[in-house]
C-alpha cells in the first residue's frame, strides 16, 4: 500500500536525510506527495522527487474544492488536501505527526503512521541499522526540536531497542 506524506514529515526528512525517505519508497512502500504539499517544501523540487523515486500527484479539482470548503477545524488547506486526496485514492496510508490530521484520518478509516515509524520499519526489515535510524532521528530533532523533542527521541530509542 502506498503512503501519502504531509508537509511537516516531508520537511523533516528533507532537512535531515531525504535518502531515508527515498529508501523507504524504494524498499517498503511507494511515497506519494501531493503537488500542493510539495509547493510548501522549499527544500525539494519536482525533479528532486522524481530522482528520489517519489510519486508527485496533481490533485483533481474536486479534491481542491473539497479542501477549500471543508470545515475541519484546525487543519490547514494542505492537510485537508492530504486528507481528501487519501480518501479519493483509497488504500493508502497517511504519514503525519499532526494530531488533528491523525484524528480526521481515523474518522474516515484512513490508515496512518507517524513520521518516525518509517525509520523503525526500515530498521526492522534490515534496510538500515538501528544506529542509522537513531542518527536520523537525532538529525530530525536538530532540525525540528519543537515537534521532535527529546521525549520523542527517547521514545523512539526505546522502541527501536525493543525491535
Amino acid at each position: 500500500m502506498p503512503v501519502i506524506t504531509d508537509a511537516n514529515v516531508l520537511i523533516d526528512y528533507a532537512d535531515a536525510d531525504i535518502m531515508m525517505l527515498a529508501l523507504y519508497s524504494e524498499k517498503i512502500e511507494r511515497v506519494v506527495i501531493p503537488s500542493v504539499i510539495l509547493g510548501e517544501v522549499e527544500q525539494l523540487s519536482h525533479d528532486d522527487c522524481l530522482q528520489y523515486g517519489f510519486d508527485v500527484v496533481e490533485e483533481d479539482l474536486e479534491v481542491l474544492f473539497e479542501a477549500s470548503n471543508a470545515q475541519h477545524g484546525p487543519l490547514s488547506f494542505q492537510d485537508k488536501v492530504c486528507l481528501y486526496l487519501a480518501k479519493s485514492i483509497g488504500d493508502i496510508t497517511c504519514i503525519t505527526n499532526e494530531k488533528a490530521l491523525l484524528k480526521f484520518c481515523e474518522e474516515d478509516n484512513i490508515p496512518t503512521k507517524r513520521g518516525l515509524k518509517l525509520l523503525l520499519e526500515l530498521a526492522e526489515q534490515g534496510f538500515i541499522s538501528k544506529d542509522e535510524a537513531i542518527g536520523t532521528v537525532y538529525a530530525i530533532h536538530e532540525c525540528n526540536p519543537l515537534h521532535i523533542h527529546q521525549g520523542v527521541v527517547e521514545d523512539f530509542i526505546r522502541l527501536i531497542e525493543c525491535a
